[in-house]
This record gives C-alpha cells, structure tokens and sequence, in this order.
C-alpha cells in the first residue's frame, strides 16, 4: 500500500511554506486527494511530480540546406542535454514552428528552398517572442540587413566553432527557476 501524507508531512518533505503548499493545491499544479476536508498526498505522486519539477533540455529547430551544418549543430546542441529538429528546407521549417514549440532556431539565410528573410518573418508571425539565431557566410549582405530589420536577432558567422554555439546558447540553457528556488530566494513563488 502507497504511504499516504498529510499536508504538514508533504511541506515538511518538500522543505517548503505551508501557504506555498496550500496556494500549489488551489491552482491544481500538485496531486493530492481529500479525506473529508483534510488534504492527503501519496508519496509516490509527490515524487513523479516533484521529478516533473526539475527543467529538462530545450528544443531547437536548425534549418540549413547543408547536411554537415545541420550534422554539426545537432551534435553540439544535443551533447548538452537538449532536443534538436534539423531540416533542410525553409518549407519543413515554417511547418515545424506552426505544429510544435521551440525555445530557439538556428537558421540559415542563403541556399534554402525559401528565401531566409521570408521564413524569418513567418516564423516571426507565428511566434514572435521565438528566439531565432542567424548562421550565416555572408554576415554583410542585403539579406542579413532584412533579417536585422525584423528585430533583434544574434548571429553567428561561418565557420562557427562549438564555443560560439554553446555561447549563444547560454541564455537559452539557464535553467527556469522552480517554485523552491524563488522561495528560498525570498521571492513570491
């Protein structure tokens, strides 16, 4: 049999503020049962979801006409914990970033089936808050001056090394701050 838990042992084993524990519990983002009006926890579900907790990899999108590009970033992106979608087509790049969510893209300006520019502004109309990193040869051309225009944008100039990728990644990668970290940090979780 599962060991059950008041809300006074979970608070306890989670090293977190009752209220903190209670306000969990009124927007439904902990699993707990009731037994009459007293909250109850099993600790196999407090586990799962404490585990649930923790910040996972992000997801990238890389969109490069080159195989060895696209190889290349995915290698280094995913050593570091994280999911990466590699396409080779501006066409399969719009589709991915209207089906799924990505935290950052890698895209390419020059050689695709579209041009670079036209899938920047779409992948800026379908979500414009979407981080987007230019890799490019030609960092002084009239397309990376479009791209420019469109917002602020980083860019990484090839050949790239890992260290340059990793860099930009950085920001990306920080891990989300959890309910206990802005709790023991004295702020409002």
């Amino acid at each position: 049999m599962e060991e059950v838990m008041t809300l006074e042992e979970v608070a306890e084993y989670l090293k977190i503020a009752k209220p903190t524990l209670y306000r969990l519990l009124e927007e439904g983002k902990i699993p707990a049962f009731k037994v009459g009006n007293q909250w109850r926890f099993t600790k196999e579900l407090i586990n799962q979801w404490l585990w649930n907790q923790i910040p996972k990899g992000k997801k990238v999108l890389v969109v490069d006409d080159e195989e060895v590009v696209c190889d290349s970033l995915t290698k280094v992106i995913s050593l570091d914990g994280h999911q990466v979608v590699a396409v080779q087509s501006g066409i399969d790049a719009i589709k991915w970033v209207k089906s799924s969510t990505f935290d950052l893209v890698f895209l390419d300006l020059v050689g695709l089936d579209i041009n670079g520019v036209e899938i920047l502004k779409q992948i800026k109309e379908i979500n414009p808050d979407l981080p987007v990193v230019i890799i490019t040869g030609y960092p002084d051309s009239e397309l990376m001056d479009q791209a420019l225009k469109l917002g602020p944008l980083s860019v990484v100039k090839k050949p790239f090394t890992i260290d340059q990728i990793r860099s930009v990644m950085k920001p990306v990668s920080a891990p989300f701050p959890t309910v206990f970290q802005r709790e023991q940090r004295g702020q409002k979780p």
